[in-house]
């Protein structure tokens, strides 16, 4: 194996992962998530806490800098 293709591997390991089961029990996503569409995963997002807050500071900062700002356009 090269020396790029390890650093890579090493790179990659380096993240941890979680399974859906483990992010379900977790309570980060829904279960049967996948079965969700945009107007359920909008109203179960709604429930957490601290979303509406979140959604607040990104909508003022896409007033104040516009939608683009993040992507350098």
């Amino acid at each position: 194996m090269s020396k790029k293709k390890k650093q890579n591997k090493k790179i990659r390991d380096s993240y941890p992962t979680k399974t859906l089961k483990e992010l379900s029990d977790e309570g980060r996503v829904p279960e049967y998530f996948h079965l969700f569409d945009h107007v359920e995963m909008k109203e179960w997002q709604a429930k957490q806490p601290g979303y509406k807050e979140w959604e607040k500071k990104i909508r003022e900062q896409e007033d104040k800098e516009g939608p683009n700002a993040n992507l350098g356009v």
